[in-house]
């Protein structure tokens, strides 16, 4: 029996040769039918992975982390428990993708050709109004400050690695550590903090293993909590992050857990999610074990 294959592709970004291989391969497979959409712009993908859900057995996002936030989070408004979701790494930092082996583009189409997938957990953060998804490393505070302000760089025209170690040097110099209250029944902080991060997977910011425990399938999130650090203390710990060695550092606090809450009085505060924004202000993040089946290769 055929199966139907769905490849949501960020439209404005040129396909790598690993990428144009996969989709070669793919379209000369008998056993799939192949279906190609292009993203025109933020929430396409969302838009597109909500139809495709009833309509393939396979949804493939190719781009990068936020390509991947999209598609998911538009798996996730009418959940369909046969889908089976991959990602074709065609971004700029492909975080996400570090939790896999390298990406081989014939054991991949092999994988879809025969099924195999595994069930992964998902992140959920709840603002009080719709809830938004992630697949790997979400935040509050300095890094979805990056972010946005990568997001106002890109509209004019500044992109790509440039853009991102751009946005790092402007943040530094206009950031205020925020005083937050991260809580649940076994943690507690309240304080000053650079930033809050929740992990299901180990990577983010181009690399950082910022909770190098984590695990796509443990059914619980990591906590680092980035506390009353200067930008210039933490940047001294890149190093360490990029080598999955946690920051040694008494304002620096690490939690596993099911369900925990952020609560601040600054209501213009960033949250992100696999590098997307996804809100602002006070918010509860809890894990949702086996959520979403993904591609093995």
């Amino acid at each position: 029996m055929k199966k139907t294959v769905t490849l949501i592709v960020h439209g404005h970004r040129k396909l790598a040769d690993k990428t144009l291989e996969t989709i070669e391969l793919m379209n000369g497979e008998p056993t799939l039918i192949i279906k190609k959409k292009l993203t025109k712009g933020p929430g396409d993908a969302s838009e597109i992975a909500q139809t495709a859900s009833t309509k393939s057995d396979v949804v493939i996002a190719v781009g990068g982390d936020g390509t991947c936030n999209e598609v998911v989070n538009g798996l996730m408004i009418t959940p369909n428990p046969e889908i089976i979701f991959g990602v074709i790494p065609n971004g700029t930092g492909n975080d996400f993708v570090r939790n896999f082996p390298p990406f081989d583009p014939y054991a991949f189409v092999t994988s879809i050709v025969e099924g195999s997938a595994k069930s992964i957990d998902l992140g959920k953060i709840d603002f009080g109004q719709p809830s938004r998804y992630f697949l790997n490393v979400a935040d509050i505070g300095f890094g979805a400050s990056v972010v946005e302000t990568m997001n106002r760089q890109r509209k004019s025209g500044i992109g790509g690695k440039l853009s991102y170690n751009l946005a790092i040097l402007r943040t530094f110099f206009s950031y205020r550590k925020p005083v937050l209250r991260v809580h649940n029944n076994e943690f507690e902080f309240e304080g000053k903090s650079l930033m809050v991060v929740f992990s299901n997977g180990t990577t983010f910011g181009h690399g950082l293993q910022i909770y190098p425990e984590a695990q796509l399938d443990s059914a619980k999130l990591g906590l680092a909590v980035i506390g009353n650090v200067s930008l210039f203390e933490y940047a001294k710990n890149l190093g360490n992050l990029k080598e999955g060695r946690k920051i040694d550092h008494p304002e620096v606090k690490y939690h596993e857990f099911e369900k925990i809450h952020v609560s601040t009085t600054n209501k213009n505060l960033c949250v992100e999610t696999d590098g997307e924004i996804a809100g602002r202000s006070s918010i509860t993040v809890e894990v949702l074990p086996k959520a979403l089946r993904i591609i093995i290769a």
